[in-house]
């Protein structure tokens, strides 16, 4: 494969929504350091890439599956746009996811031998939801559950894997303290999703934000943003984070950009800079509460 391919190949990936995965997996590895452990880089490393390669073959699946169901053209927003554009074909694309799958399984099988049988068990149903996301027959992208898979296991379930390679078990808290990463991701998708409403309601789909209405979503949107905020207030009275958690409010004027512009903008190609936004939010708040957490390590 030649270095033009490649670069395709890669931007087919699509390499900008890699930090989504990288905040998760920094949190739960943070937030172990309140407990008394010995920090593994190398759990840390190996876990991470896993993740990063899952995050790259399910975008794969997707772009593979959005053009063969005749959603993608060569303008749609969001996408590389490889395949519409003939610059990989469908089977090169599927090939790539697969390759990557194969590559995600080998580091779950090393981490598995450094620590239990159920890290591959629980590493095999992420990777299999990675590919119903927009594969199978009911794809959970096309359906109203699309927010609460990808914020659960890109959430939750990544949050307390990284905990657990830290501290060999999982406890309530870290389930608790994963909630506003939870909402945060499920919001990237459901940003998408108002952003796309029309052409997804003309192929079929019956997505939350179809259901609902374009601006019921984008209130369901605004109260997933307060609810984060009031989420890790809550946190520092109930002693889950520190004060260092305040930080995140330092975010609210781009949560508030963002409302306002999805509420002032109907159109796929004015709202996509505010989808773009929202995956930067995200990220934003997981690596801020990631910071806190190693403030509260370090300082108190």
């Amino acid at each position: 494969m030649n270095k033009s391919k490649l670069k395709e190949f890669f931007m087919c990936t699509r390499p900008h929504s890699y930090p989504a995965s990288i905040a998760p997996v920094l949190f739960g590895a943070t937030y172990a350091l309140g407990y008394e452990i010995k920090f593994s880089i190398l759990k840390f490393i190996l876990f991470l890439l896993a993740c990063l390669l899952i995050q790259a073959a399910t975008n794969l699946f997707n772009e593979y599956y959005d053009y063969k169901h005749g959603l993608d053209k060569v303008d749609s927003e969001g996408i590389s746009g490889s395949i519409v554009k003939g610059n990989l074909s469908p089977r090169e694309v599927m090939v790539g996811a697969l390759v990557l799958y194969e590559l995600a399984f080998l580091l779950g099988l090393i981490l598995t031998f450094m620590t239990s049988f159920y890290v591959l068990l629980v590493g095999l149903v992420c990777m299999l939801a990675g590919y119903f996301y927009t594969g199978g027959k009911y794809p959970i992208a096309y359906s109203p559950f699309g927010e609460v898979v990808s914020g659960f296991f890109m959430g939750t379930i990544i949050i307390a894997l990284s905990f657990y390679f830290q501290t060999e078990y999982v406890n309530a808290d870290i389930i608790v303290v994963s909630l506003p990463l939870f909402i945060m991701i499920g919001a990237i998708l459901l940003a998408n999703n108002i952003r796309d409403l029309d052409n997804d309601k003309e192929s079929g789909r019956r997505t939350y934000a179809i259901l609902v209405g374009r601006n019921n979503a984008i209130k369901t949107m605004a109260c997933s943003f307060i609810l984060v905020y009031l989420l890790n207030v809550l946190f520092i009275f109930t002693k889950y984070a520190s004060w260092w958690n305040l930080l995140v409010f330092v975010t609210i004027p781009l949560a508030i950009k963002i409302i306002k512009g999805f509420s002032a903008n109907n159109h796929k190609k004015t709202m996509a800079p505010y989808m773009v936004l929202t995956a930067k939010l995200t990220i934003f708040i997981g690596f801020i509460m990631s910071l806190a957490n190693i403030l509260k390590y370090l300082i108190n």
